[in-house]
């Protein structure tokens, strides 16, 4: 998958400015605070219908201007596809190919993985960080996830309304049971999901933080559910890694609801299921949030980053498009040398730098960004 082209109309600090990219490697350099980034940013709203940098799209929006527009080609193995991202009246269009979509539609159509330097925040901040990183790389690679997912969110607002009506005493029980069913279904297919996700990428993130790191280092991606407990026969006997029974992870999640039914209605809020549960990261045996340096957190969230690219890749028979965000400034020159080897054989790059980069003999397409304009140079 390769994006060509993208115009970008009153985004950030881009007026109204058109940029090509080459199908392997591009290089974005250019002083800070000229838009090196602000491009990264426009490809991945094309990409999955969002900024990775911030939710609220009016901030995207030129100073001074009413919307903004995004208008991007995309080619996998020859065919092209036109994909239009548009901001205005508070409301986001999607167009694929001129034709009205929603959002989700775009999710595995053009792919993307991002790392920029705070990606150290799935590391260091709260689960939401690490939650919102399970959830996007399974959207992508999975319809089945993405449609449980939304399903989940409803349902979950539906029961969270439901909670203050019985607390308020204008609800009954059976009406609670029903979306009950709903959380508890959807949620365990969730919860099943990342758990084989995890353990499905685990191997590779150990290689590659061994790779960068010149030490044996292996890793545990653990899934914790927060506030209940998983069956200890939860994967299936004999099974691929990570295989999980949804109905033992339906089990869990029934049972927590059932036992702090009135704690629920009290605080008028679902405290138990996937949108609040976590996963540590431990390397070498050590939960690196607590007992890693700054050096050892950025080579684990790069390591995973890179095993998502892989996973995506063998999941859907196509490399996304990969946005690195001077993703080198914080590395020394071994871990440097050892991403830039990791990454040789992944198809199309964008990487931002505000000097002089290079990964490997490849040749590369520099795109200099100064003021919101671009030129070019191979």
């Amino acid at each position: 998958m390769h994006i060509q082209r993208i115009r970008l109309t009153n985004f950030r600090n881009f007026a109204d400015t058109e940029v090509d990219f080459a199908p392997r490697r591009n290089l974005i350099v250019g002083p800070n605070a000229q838009g090196k980034t602000n491009l990264l940013e426009a490809i991945h709203v094309l990409g999955v219908g969002r900024s990775h940098r911030d939710r609220k799209d009016q901030n995207l929006v030129r100073f001074g201007q009413a919307y903004y527009r995004l208008e991007g080609t995309v080619q996998h193995i020859g065919v092209k596809t036109t994909i239009e991202a548009t901001y205005a009246d508070d409301r986001k269009r999607i167009r694929i190919n001129s034709k009205e979509a929603r959002p989700s539609a775009l999710l595995g159509l053009a792919p993307v993985v991002v790392s920029s330097p705070e990606d150290i925040d799935m590391i260091k901040r709260s689960p939401g960080y690490r939650r919102t990183f399970l959830d996007l790389a399974l959207a992508q690679v999975s319809r089945e996830y993405l449609v449980a997912l939304s399903g989940y969110s409803r349902a979950l607002a539906q029961r969270n309304m439901l909670l203050k009506r019985l607390q308020d005493g204008v609800a009954s029980r059976s009406e609670a049971e029903v979306w009950d069913d709903a959380v508890v279904d959807l949620g365990a297919k969730l919860v099943s999901a990342r758990i084989a996700f995890l353990a499905e990428i685990q191997p590779a993130t150990t290689a590659n933080t061994e790779a960068m790191s010149g030490a044996a280092l292996p890793v545990a991606l653990v899934y914790e559910p927060r506030g209940y407990q998983l069956a200890e026969d939860t994967a299936v006997a004999g099974g691929s890694p990570g295989e999980v029974i949804p109905g033992l992870v339906r089990q869990g999640l029934q049972r927590a609801l059932e036992e702090n039914r009135r704690l629920e209605v009290a605080r008028g809020f679902t405290l138990f299921g996937p949108h609040v549960d976590d996963f540590r990261f431990l390397c070498g045996g050590r939960d690196i949030r607590v007992f890693g340096s700054e050096g050892e957190q950025r080579t684990a969230v790069l390591a995973l980053r890179c095993a998502e690219v892989a996973l995506i890749k063998d999941r859907l028979g196509q490399y996304p498009i990969v946005l690195l965000d001077d993703v080198f400034a914080e590395l020394d020159q071994a871990r440097s040398s050892a991403l830039a080897a990791l990454i040789s054989g992944f198809d199309q790059i964008v990487l931002t730098s505000s000097r002089p980069a290079a990964l490997g003999d490849e040749a590369m397409r520099r795109i200099t960004v100064k003021a919101g304009s671009v030129t070019y140079d191979g």
